[in-house]
């Protein structure tokens, strides 16, 4: 293991709000940078007080959604929106290698401080701008959140059930994507200012990103002019044994769809009988006969728990796993086994009490992803980061008596 992490020394300028980009600095931030959160000193990030119900994380204002993702970043208040925060802002980037934003489209640019304007001050600066339909075409300044995302870009209409109708996921899983999108364009740009010296702007949308998470379905959509129909959590492959199946307690997801899988499949839940009912002959006969082939699978295993068969079909090489409870999944052995988490025991005068963050889901031989600290509490590095920058402790007292910080 290396000393030294890939972006050490890189500094980044987070304006940043809620998901997408915070996650986006995450990233880097596990690699070494130093993320600077500039948040507005009345109130912050609004992810530091969301949720219900009310915990002592958002009492705190270090809400669930806030701490997730902001180990190791620095926090400074400052009110970019005056001529005095923005002539603050300017200096601090200067020296900055990275400014990301998610502000609403032109934001950063009205107030003097988007990429036209820092360029002519850091030439290598790259600027990324984080917003839901890009800066360009003719949404470019709507406003948008990752429910409204996903039901534009068509994943909430091949989402859900023909009972239920179009769903949205879960969690805003377009969020995260978009933020994973951005800190894969910042390190390009960063790799190419490697060769160059010179920075560029980046133009992250959501809208986009959620388009390319549905690679498959776009194709069909664009290429074949229609809308895959919703079939819940089956695979919609027409006869193929991959869905979700209750069993004598809990409920199972099955993807058996290769003609081997499904061999092992029937021996394994003594379910031999199954292909050789003529409904279930070939696919083309099956498709017409799903509810019945689902049916027939579900009373062989009525015989035991999901857990159970579970062990029994991941032995017999079928993918099976009982669907679990996000409480029961986050403590899963796999997930304890590779220490995924970060556990925070000593949370010092933050006033919560212990508690865990995820890391980085790919594992780097050499210079793996590292927390070392405490996400921070609003406003807590605004005079460590001024001074760093230049400003002597008499501007620093003005900018707090003149309420710009």
């Amino acid at each position: 293991m290396i000393s030294e992490q890939a972006f050490t020394g890189i500094k980044v300028l987070a304006v940043a709000r809620i998901v997408a980009a915070p996650f986006a600095a995450y990233q880097l931030a596990m690699h070494g940078a130093d993320v600077i959160r500039i948040e507005h000193p009345d109130n912050g990030d609004t992810s530091r007080t969301s949720g219900f119900p009310l915990t002592p994380f958002q009492q705190a204002q270090m809400g669930h959604n806030f701490v997730a993702y902001n180990s190791n970043a620095r926090s400074i208040t400052l009110r970019i929106d005056t001529a005095a925060g923005q002539a603050v802002f300017r200096r601090l980037a200067k020296t900055a290698d990275v400014v990301i934003e998610n502000l609403k489209g032109g934001t950063m640019a009205r107030y003097g401080i988007g990429y036209d304007d820092l360029k002519q001050i850091n030439p290598g600066i790259i600027f990324c701008s984080v917003t839901g339909y890009g800066q360009t075409g003719p949404k470019k300044s709507d406003p948008a959140i990752d429910g409204v995302i996903q039901a534009t870009s068509g994943m909430m209409s091949i989402t859900g059930t023909p009972e239920s109708g179009p769903l949205k996921t879960g969690s805003t899983m377009v969020d995260y994507a978009t933020g994973y999108a951005a800190a894969l364009g910042i390190v390009t740009a960063l790799f190419q200012r490697s060769r160059t010296g010179v920075g560029q702007a980046i133009d992250v949308a959501m809208l986009e990103t959620a388009i390319t998470m549905m690679g498959g379905e776009v194709q069909r959509a664009i290429n074949d002019h229609e809308t895959p129909p919703l079939v819940g959590n089956a695979s919609g492959k027409g006869g193929y044994v991959s869905d979700t199946y209750r069993c004598k307690e809990g409920y199972l997801s099955i993807a058996a769809g290769a003609a081997s899988r499904r061999e092992r499949l029937w021996k394994a839940i003594d379910g031999e009988d199954i292909p050789a009912d003529p409904r279930f002959a070939n696919d083309a006969i099956v498709a017409k006969n799903m509810q019945a082939l689902n049916e027939a699978v579900e009373r062989k295993l009525a015989a035991k728990t999901a857990a159970e068969w579970e062990l029994i079909l991941n032995k017999a090489g079928v993918a099976a796993m009982e669907v679990q409870p996000l409480a029961r999944g986050v403590r899963h052995p796999q997930l304890e086994y590779r220490h995924f988490f970060h556990r925070f025991d000593n949370t010092g005068d933050t006033g919560l009490p212990p508690f865990s963050v995820p890391t980085a889901p790919y594992r780097l031989s050499a210079s793996p992803a590292q927390i070392h600290a405490l996400p921070p509490k609003l406003g807590q590095h605004t005079d460590e980061v001024l001074a760093e920058n230049g400003f002597t402790q008499e501007e620093i007292a003005r900018l707090h008596a003149d309420g710009v910080v």
